[in-house]
């Protein structure tokens, strides 16, 4: 499943800072997570992004959900 991102927001998950120890930044439009990695994609995350509104399943140009 893919998500994009509908409200910026950084990643407080230490598992996805860059190789400069920085937390990545997600940008409305982006795709989340942007790497594979422990914890991005819990269940629990995931209903945290969902129901703040910070991200949205990705739906392809039909409309229709994605099933990448």
């Amino acid at each position: 499943m893919a998500y994009v991102v509908t409200k910026a927001f950084t990643d407080s998950n230490l598992n996805s800072v860059d190789e400069n120890g920085e937390k990545h930044i997600y940008w409305e439009d982006d795709t989340y997570p942007y790497k594979p990695y422990a914890g991005a994609t819990t269940k629990l995350r995931l209903k945290e992004l969902l129901e703040g509104g910070y991200i949205d399943e990705r739906r392809d140009e039909d409309g229709d959900q994605s099933s990448a």
